[in-house]
């Protein structure tokens, strides 16, 4: 179950400072927003931030402390922009959540274990969707959903929204027929590359069987 596993600490962003020169000096803007709070201006330093991010999901439960107020606040990362060509982080958004309220928020999934199918070269595992929408307590909030994948040993499996296990105080809001994840048939390129390297193996091996045998001969001749 989700706890403060992840604190950061913001400072009151000036509203009259342009986010631009905020970012050379390397901070990072952000906004802290929620049911019944007014918006809070904030920034962080860009080291900071990177490593929370890095770190927590969609559905860490963050502790946020903002520099000038008493207590510090449990929140969710909302959104993160990025320089779409050097990748860097440009914004943050936090929604601050209440204990005793229910909050929605897209929870990763995370596939565990191997598929007999896959393992033996005759199909691929497809992930079609990372991360599902669940609702709980923040208490609750999973950090993860993690789906056993070693039951699926035919084409026709398939892993849906319905077949995943949460605690009985969580719910999936994702609408219970979604594929999650399925088996998905080689491509007749891909099963012609796996025959090349299997043949391939066999003549080199047969090439040094033969090799060997020459050689063997050659000795006996001596």
């Amino acid at each position: 179950m989700a706890s403060n596993r992840y604190t950061v600490t913001a400072q009151t962003r000036d509203g009259g400072t342009r986010a631009r020169a905020l970012r050379r000096q390397q901070m990072v803007p952000g906004v802290v927003y929620g049911r019944d709070f007014e918006p809070r201006q904030v920034q962080f330093p860009y080291l900071t931030i990177e490593r929370l991010i890095q770190r927590a999901s969609t559905s860490s439960i963050i502790g946020l402390s903002i520099e000038g107020e008493p207590e510090p606040y449990m929140a969710l990362i909302r959104a993160v922009q990025r320089d779409p060509v050097t990748d860097r982080i440009m914004h943050v958004d936090f929604y601050r959540v209440v204990a005793g309220q229910t909050i929605r928020s897209s929870v990763p999934v995370v596939q565990e274990g191997e598929s007999p199918i896959a393992a033996a070269d005759m199909a691929t595992i497809t992930q079609l969707l990372d991360a599902v929408e669940v609702e709980c307590l923040p208490a609750d909030m999973p950090q993860s959903i993690v789906v056993d994948i070693s039951g699926l040993t035919e084409l026709s499996d398939r892993i849906t929204a319905a077949d995943l296990v949460v605690p009985e105080n969580v719910r999936i809001l994702t609408p219970p027929d979604t594929e999650i994840i399925q088996v998905t048939a080689l491509r007749a390129e891909e099963e012609e590359e796996v025959a090349e390297v299997e043949e391939g193996a066999e003549v080199e091996a047969g090439a040094e069987a033969e090799a060997g045998g020459a050689e063997a001969e050659e000795g006996a001749e001596s």
